[in-house]
C-alpha cells in the first residue's frame, strides 16, 4: 500500500535510510573524472538567454508519472545543444526509475556539469557521488536534521563536489545557509504533498538576497515569462524537467524557451 501524499517525502527518506543500512559502501569502478565547475555554470550569464538552466533527465516522477523518453543520453545531448548550463540526473530507482548508470552515461556523453539528484541521507553517499563522477549533489533541507545537513555540506566541500541545498520554505532555506550552503534551491513544489506554487521561489529568494553564491528556482517553470520572473526575483538559474520531458523533443522545447527573442 502506498504512503499518503502528505507522507511522501518522509516515506522516501525512510526507505533511503533502510537501503543505506542494508548495503555496504559503493566503490567506483573507474578513476574519478576531473570535476566540472557546477557553480560557475550557474553564475556565469549566457548572452541572449533569459537565465541559466539546469535541465533534468528522468524516466518518471511521483507527480508526473511516466515520461515518453527512454534514451536519456539523447535527451541530455539535446539539452546541451539547446543551451543548458548544467544537467540534473535522477538516480532514485523506486520513484523515478533512475540509477547510477544513468549519471555515468549522461556525464560521459556531454560536456556539461552534472548534478546527482537523489534523496541522500549521509556523508558516505556524498563521497560516493563524487567518486562516481557527479559534479554536484542535491541535499534536501526539509528532510535532514541540522547536524546531518552540516556534515553533508562539509563532505561535499571536502570531496570537491558542489552541494545544491534545496528548501521549500524560508525557514528551511535559512537552515541551509546556516549549514554552510553556497548554492540554495527554492523548490516551488512541496515534496511532502506534491503541490506546486510557482510564486514560492519568487517570494523567498528576495528575502535571502546576497547570502549565497547562487540561488536556483525549481519546479513548475514552463515559459520564458517564468524564467524572467525568476531572474528578476534574484535567481541565478532555474531547474526545469517535467515541462520539457512531456514534449516529443525536450531539447527543442528548451531551445524555444531560451530563444534570443525571449531574452529581456
Amino acid at each position: 500500500m502506498s504512503a499518503p501524499a502528505e507522507d511522501k517525502l518522509a516515506a522516501i527518506f525512510a526507505r533511503k535510510r533502510r537501503e543505506l543500512a542494508a548495503r555496504g559502501p559503493r566503490v567506483a569502478a573507474h578513476p574519478r573524472p576531473a570535476p566540472r565547475d557546477f557553480t560557475a555554470a550557474l553564475t556565469q550569464p549566457r548572452p541572449g538567454q533569459p537565465i541559466n538552466v539546469i535541465a533534468e533527465v528522468k524516466r518518471r516522477s511521483p507527480s508526473g508519472g511516466d515520461f515518453p523518453h527512454t534514451d536519456l543520453v539523447a535527451v541530455a545531448r539535446g539539452y546541451e545543444a539547446a543551451g543548458a548550463s548544467a544537467l540534473s540526473v535522477l538516480t532514485d530507482d523506486v520513484d523515478f526509475g533512475g540509477c547510477l548508470e544513468d549519471l555515468l552515461q549522461v556525464r560521459e556523453a556531454t560536456g556539461l556539469p552534472v548534478l546527482r539528484k537523489d534523496f541522500l541521507v549521509s556523508p558516505q553517499e556524498v563521497e560516493e557521488s563524487a567518486a562516481l563522477g557527479a559534479d554536484a549533489i542535491l541535499l534536501i533541507a526539509d528532510a535532514l536534521e541540522d547536524g546531518e545537513l552540516r556534515e553533508m555540506v562539509a563532505a561535499a566541500r571536502a570531496s570537491r563536489v558542489a552541494a545544491l541545498v534545496e528548501a521549500h520554505t524560508q525557514a528551511h532555506a535559512e537552515r541551509a545557509l546556516q549549514a554552510g550552503a553556497e548554492l540554495v534551491g527554492l523548490n516551488n513544489r512541496d515534496l511532502a504533498t506534491l503541490r506546486t506554487d510557482t510564486t514560492t521561489a519568487l517570494r523567498v529568494i528576495p528575502l535571502l538576497h546576497g547570502r549565497a553564491r547562487a540561488f536556483v528556482a525549481e519546479s513548475g517553470l514552463k515559459t520564458p515569462e517564468d524564467f524572467r520572473a525568476a531572474r528578476a526575483a534574484g535567481a541565478h538559474a532555474v531547474l526545469v524537467g517535467e515541462s520539457l520531458l512531456r514534449d516529443a523533443d525536450p531539447g527543442r522545447a528548451l531551445a524555444r524557451l531560451l530563444a534570443p527573442g525571449d531574452a529581456p
